[in-house]
């Protein structure tokens, strides 16, 4: 039997209702708990409201690691389709409310601009502004070396999907197929990561990904070789397989 429901403003997460708790494992009741748990959260989840549909996330992250070590296969599949439609909610009502945010920048902020640069991204870069019609170098701290807040704020800017965990303290930014993983010693912690993992897009090698992330010139890099950054030396590990390449750049556990 299905149990459907639909949150406001036409919004679906469909759940399919847990199978009963007789003879089951410890594992596997916790997990059918649960997953019950979520869909009541999600039940009730506002569409409109980033803060009740953060909650109800959260709620199905929980119950998705949970049912991945109960090996629940039918619950994992419906909290991951759960997952992606609250993800993208969440997403799409952040970037809304920046944008309400964002006001036209007076003329004398823009002479500064122009003058001292843009610490609002990473140094070594540049870009185009609409307004005044010209380049404008970037003077801020490499995505490396970005803290909690610098991270956010950096990607949330240009439209990535954000995710957050407490533990570890964990920030991910994510657009397409190209991910960021920035591992803290806290959240918001005001340091560097720990570790800044890179997920790149198909097309880009290691080497590119690397020197945009740390602002190291590409042709100095080598291999699984430390990276000479500002902050100091940072340990560099590459994985590359037939369509795979992650790279671990930090003191990476994973």
């Amino acid at each position: 039997m299905q149990a459907s429901f639909h949150t406001r403003r036409r919004w679906p997460v469909i759940l399919l209702a847990p199978l009963g708790l007789a003879c089951e494992s410890a594992e596997v009741k916790q997990c059918l708990k649960e997953y019950e748990h979520a869909q009541a959260i999600v039940l009730k989840v506002d569409a409109g409201a980033s803060d009740s549909v953060g909650q109800s996330l959260k709620s199905v992250e929980a119950a998705l690691a949970t049912c991945k070590k109960a090996e629940r296969h039918r619950e994992v599949a419906e909290l991951v389709s759960a997952k992606n439609q609250l993800t993208a909610q969440l997403s799409a009502l952040e970037k809304k409310a920046a944008r309400r945010k964002k006001r036209k920048a007076k003329p004398e902020e823009l002479a500064a601009l122009e003058k001292q640069g843009d610490p609002q991204c990473p140094k070594g870069q540049a870009y185009r502004h609409k307004d005044l019609g010209k380049e404008i170098r970037c003077t801020g701290p490499q995505i490396a070396d970005m803290s909690w807040a610098q991270a956010k704020a950096y990607f949330s800017g240009r439209n990535y999907a954000l995710q957050t965990s407490d533990s570890p303290a964990t920030l991910k930014a994510e657009y397409g197929s190209e991910r960021f993983v920035f591992e803290y010693a806290a959240a918001n912690d005001a340091a560097p990561p720990r570790c800044l993992t890179l997920y790149p897009a198909p097309g880009v090698p290691w080497d590119e990904a690397t020197a945009r992330a740390t602002g190291a010139a590409p042709d100095k890099l080598k291999r699984d070789r430390p990276i000479k950054a500002e902050r100091g030396e940072l340990p560099l590990r590459v994985e590359e397989a037939p369509n795979k390449l992650i790279v671990r750049i930090g003191n990476c556990t994973g």
